[in-house]
């Protein structure tokens, strides 16, 4: 199964309409906040309990759920009752086999082998069965559906990225392979369009070829007789998107990404086995020796003997024991943070004492002192941790306002750290850019936020431009975006020097770093700048706040094809 691109296709392009759901679900915790047929989020008083909008309402009235007792209902974990929407529907086409569903594999024989899942999923058939009044002598139809929505059902996020409920889409999306590597991401739309809508926007979508045993003729028209269905249902829970992020030429497999892409390749078919019961071939997975982004994501930096400067350790001896260490630790402090079981304090000092001590070892029978790469995985996931436990400090710290400041400061050099390695990333792996939209995004929020509380002064209202990059606005959006990526992480790197050690103050990790956009930092102390006054330094943290959301216009435009409200108040 696979599908391939049937023309030449640019990047930033809508690949295939809007498609809905053939069942969709919300998870438990946004039952009762946002609607149920299309997932946005309800107004204070809704027209109809759980939806939005009458027209919700109709639509998804002809798949909803059966009636049972209103206390099962909410317990029903979310796949259980998309598997039960799907069967429900008179969308199900099954084969003569339980290994498709509407033409989607269901690795059921796969799934049902695996003894930790296979007698959950009987225990739920069975409850599905008698739920829907089945007939059959037994419930291989039901483990199928399930089956079929453990493997290709996605989770549905709006645009923060929050993680609303789960979807299964017909072959058009769910025959997109992954890839590590990804020529293509998908996003997903919560309002309720029109079929009109959805076929006016399909006459500009490039023509694709979905490839299995059935000929590409016979399958195209069942497609278009999909969309239609789709179109009589008025467009019935979210719908996705599938938008080019690299140049695709025609005959090319159209590929997607799974999971998290800012993972080693080991984590990477670990997670997907788990999850999809197969192993990556992709091109990034085979590479020997690996591509650089996955040696870095796992690398490790040691101190040259008789140098002062560190590189990257290629060294074995020792070595996996001591990362090992490493992460454990840090993971733990995260951990113990999104537990909320320890002080936020004490979670930060934890993590940044392993950022910035590493730890030492003997290899080659030379002692050599080992820190975690600053795009290593962990790190990444230290840094998103640090910037948001800084900026809840501040919360902490509202009696004393200038150590709440500091907090807000802190938290915003993480965040912009972060944004940087993401961009280290990006420029070697492009299907980083979703990612690297979202890291720059946050630290653009946070800088500006940093601003408006550093000065009471109301002309920090006022909007800061840089007339090199507000050119960048022209039509070509996508055909120069190397060049207008360039000239704004040209202005970046002149504006981070002025304002880098400003941000990093009495931040011991991130002290070492000369530069947030040059990671080989070096163990001697840098030179200190002379710091702007106040209202200069306002200016300045405006200024770099203005990149940060103009580089994450660019990327998420790319990517999703939308912009940022940000970004528009320093154009007024």
């Amino acid at each position: 199964m696979e599908v391939l691109a049937a023309e030449d296709i640019d990047i930033g392009t809508d690949i295939i309409p809007p498609l809905s759901p053939l069942a969709s679900s919300l998870y438990d915790s946004f039952l009762s906040t946002h609607c149920s047929s299309c997932f946005s989020l309800l107004p204070q008083s809704p027209p109809h309990p759980l939806y939005c909008s009458a027209a919700c309402s109709l639509t998804n009235s002809l798949i909803d759920l059966p009636q049972f007792p209103p206390e099962i209902s909410p317990i029903l974990p979310s796949d259980i009752r998309t598997a039960l929407r799907l069967l429900n529907s008179t969308t199900v086409v099954t084969s003569s086999s339980p290994h498709r569903i509407n033409g989607l594999l269901t690795n059921h024989h796969r799934i049902m082998a695996d003894s930790s899942l296979s007698v959950a999923i009987q225990t739920a058939a069975s409850f599905i069965s008698t739920v829907l009044r089945s007939n059959r002598e037994n419930t291989e139809l039901e483990e199928a559906v399930i089956c079929s929505v453990l493997t290709n059902a996605v989770e549905v996020q709006d645009s923060a990225g929050l993680a609303l409920g789960i979807a299964l889409y017909d072959s058009r999306f769910s025959w997109i392979n992954h890839s590590c590597s990804p020529n293509s991401c998908y996003r997903f739309v919560t309002k309720t369009t029109s079929f009109h809508d959805d076929l006016a926007l399909a006459k500009t979508i490039p023509h694709i070829i979905i490839t299995n045993t059935e000929t590409s003729s016979n399958l195209e028209s069942k497609a278009l007789s999909s969309l239609q269905e789709q179109g009589r249902r008025v467009g019935y829970g979210p719908k996705v998107i599938v938008r080019s992020i690299k140049r695709i030429k025609s005959g090319e497999e159209i590929t997607v990404s799974y999971m998290n892409l800012l993972q080693p390749t080991g984590l990477r078919q670990s997670d997907l086995w788990s999850k999809y019961r197969f192993m990556c071939n992709c091109g990034r997975c085979v590479a020997s020796p690996p591509a650089y982004v996955d040696s870095i994501l796992e690398g490790v930096l040691a101190l040259e003997p008789e140098k002062t400067t560190v590189r990257l350790f290629h060294g074995t001896t020792n070595k996996d024991e001591a990362v090992g260490k490493m992460s454990d630790h840090i993971q733990g402090a995260i951990d113990d943070f999104l537990s909320d079981n320890i002080n936020r304090k004490t979670c930060c000092e934890r993590i940044e004492t392993v950022l910035h001590h590493g730890i030492q070892i003997t290899a080659d029978s030379q002692p050599r002192h080992l820190w975690l790469h600053p795009c290593h995985h962990v790190a990444l996931d230290a840094y998103i941790t640090l910037a948001t436990a800084y900026k809840i400090r501040t919360i902490d710290s509202e009696t004393d306002m200038g150590k709440a400041f500091d907090m807000r400061r802190i938290s915003a050099a993480y965040s912009f750290f972060l944004a940087c390695a993401s961009h280290h990333l990006f420029s070697t792996e492009p299907s980083f850019a979703m990612s690297a939209a979202s890291f720059w995004k946050n630290a653009g929020e946070s800088l500006l936020d940093l601003a408006m509380k550093f000065s009471t002064d109301s002309s920090v209202e006022t909007p800061y431009k840089c007339t090199k990059c507000l050119m960048l606005e022209t039509p070509d959006s996508y055909r120069k975006i190397e060049e207008k990526s360039k000239q704004i992480l040209s202005c970046v790197t002149e504006i981070s020097q002025v304002v880098w050690s400003f941000l990093t103050r009495g931040c011991p990790y991130l002290e070492k770093f000369s530069s947030p956009l040059d990671f080989s930092f070096t163990t001697t102390p840098r030179n200190e700048r002379e710091e702007s006054n106040k209202d200069q330094m306002v200016s300045v943290i405006l200024l770099l706040s203005f990149h940060c959301l103009l580089y994450a216009d660019l990327l998420t435009d790319l990517c999703y094809g939308q912009k940022s409200h940000l970004v528009s108040r320093y154009r007024m």
